[in-house]
């Protein structure tokens, strides 16, 4: 795979040097020869049957200048470029509705949902009659036992001839229905309903905690391109310095020192767009792993970031924190749970009623009154004595009363963090103006200190200063951009908008 995509990026160099020389001095041009090595241009001549001479791209002349403008810093960062640079770019609003289909950890909060809707059904099934049937096999050493379990004794006459067995097998059906619970069934039904609702909370904050993320993730691989296309630029300005020092030290102009501060220079650009290049795949790992794609996917973005303005006032942000929170929403879920907890825990102290009936049969003993019975009636329950059941409403209270305490400390800490995310917002827009004056006048220095370089006038320190201080602006101008697009999701995040 690396070799493949080697050979495209070489032929797109190819094609590349084609067209630049082409475009220059295109009424004299010759053909020119592509092949390895043979990088060579030749001048056609009107004598006729003549060769035409050559003279290397080696050696001076703008043709050098095109080649080494545009094809040195492509040969460096080919083995950056993958085939991710060559698909469609992916936009941010299609990366967050293919995270919200294809997350694993969504999909799973989302079965949640489905659970906790079939615990309410559970719950409510217990108004319903129940029917159960049971059966026992029985055997004993001795043929005296009845199918009951009991010794025949001598209170009876035993017929003669009464078959007695060792085994006795025994079936019950038994039919309950609920007629009234003291409320039990109902604060069961509640606390299900409860439950299942902190579920759905649950889905909404993992949405836009999954958005919020999303988002970081789109912004840092878009600043990472725009990096590594910033230290592209800067190690195509070095190699052109370069080429004039080189030519100033073979005119005796400057000293061998000023070159071998340039070769530095180059070497720590190209140090720094390694790892800008690992940065990038770490974070594209990253972000795969958010959309559940596998880790490797290879991953395009866009060049540039949506900017979009705020509204709202930073007391109407605080404001919409303690409505659109989902994390104050779950707070207050739990506090629900806890209240329905505290009604289930007090409807276990009071007393209940149902209507039960029981068929038995059994096999055949020396007493047909054992054979088979139905028996029907009316059970009454009342706990009047119970401590565990007193127990579990105080720690039910003491429960509740917990939550009410988290649900205010969620509400200030829901705030907090929308007013953080609305500053943030404010701090990266300053910092976007800031550096955007400062790239301008970063490429005006860096413009100038390259001209009196060709003159031979400027300072070799200056000039590396000015191309340092440049990249410098860029990457914090990407990183401004990065961090304004990431504010803007966490404001979304903790609000709710």
């Amino acid at each position: 795979m690396p070799d493949q995509i080697w050979r495209q990026t070489t032929e797109r160099e190819e094609r590349l040097l084609l067209q630049l020389v082409r475009m220059d001095n295109s009424a004299t041009a010759g053909p020119i020869s592509l092949h390895r090595g043979a990088k060579r241009r030749c001048r056609r001549e009107p004598v006729a049957n003549k060769a035409p001479p050559c003279r290397s791209l080696a050696y001076g002349g703008p043709e050098l200048n095109a080649v080494v403008k545009f094809v040195l810093p492509l040969l460096f960062f080919a083995p950056f470029l993958s085939a991710e640079q060559l698909s469609t770019p992916l936009t941010l609003d299609a990366a967050l509705a293919y995270a919200r289909q294809n997350s694993p950890r969504l999909s799973a909060q989302r079965q949640g949902v489905t659970t906790e809707q079939a615990g309410i059904a559970g719950a409510r099934a217990e108004r319903l009659p129940r029917l159960t049937l049971g059966g026992a096999a029985r055997a004993s050493s001795q043929a005296t036992e009845t199918a009951m379990g009991f010794p025949l004794t001598q209170l009876a006459d035993i017929p003669e001839n009464q078959p007695f067995r060792k085994e006795h097998l025994n079936a019950d059906i038994r039919a309950t229905l609920p007629l009234y619970s003291g409320g039990r069934i109902g604060a069961a039904v509640g606390l299900a309903r409860a439950q299942r609702d902190l579920a759905q909370v649950g889905v909404h904050d993992l949405e836009r905690s999954l958005d919020f993320e999303v988002t970081s993730a789109y912004a840092n691989l878009v600043q990472l391109d725009r990096d590594i296309e910033a230290a592209r630029e800067s190690v195509n300005a070095l190699t052109e310095g370069r080429r004039v020092v080189a030519q100033m030290l073979n005119e005796g102009k400057v000293a061998r020192v000023d070159l071998l501060k340039v070769d530095t220079r180059l070497a720590d650009v190209q140090d720094t767009a390694i790892e800008f290049k690992n940065a990038r795949e770490i974070e594209a790992g990253r972000f795969n792993a958010l959309l559940g794609s596998a880790i490797d996917t290879p991953v395009t973005v866009e060049t540039t970031l949506p900017r979009s303005s705020s509204e709202f006032s930073l007391d109407q942000v605080a404001q919409l924190a303690h409505t659109g929170n989902s994390q104050y929403q779950i707070a207050k879920a739990q506090v629900s749970i806890a209240e329905r907890s505290v009604a289930v825990a007090r409807a276990a102290q009071r007393p209940s009623l149902s209507l039960a009936a029981d068929l038995r049969g059994q096999s055949v003993d020396p007493f047909g009154v054992y054979k088979s019975g139905v028996a029907a009636g009316v059970v009454f329950d009342f706990p009047f004595l119970d401590r565990t059941l007193t127990h579990r409403v105080e720690e039910a209270e003491s429960r509740e009363s917990e939550r009410r305490s988290n649900l205010k400390q969620a509400g200030l800490d829901a705030e907090q963090r929308a007013r953080s995310a609305y500053l943030q917002v404010q701090n990266s827009e300053e910092r976007i103006r800031a550096t955007e004056t400062a790239i301008s006048s970063a490429r005006e220095a860096l413009r100038i200190e390259q001209e009196k370089q060709r003159y031979g006038r400027g300072i070799i320190e200056n000039l590396l200063d000015a191309q340092a201080a440049l990249l410098t602006s860029e990457a914090r101008y990407y990183r401004a951009l990065a961090d304004y697009t990431t504010a803007t999701a966490a404001v979304r995040r903790e609000t709710g908008l």
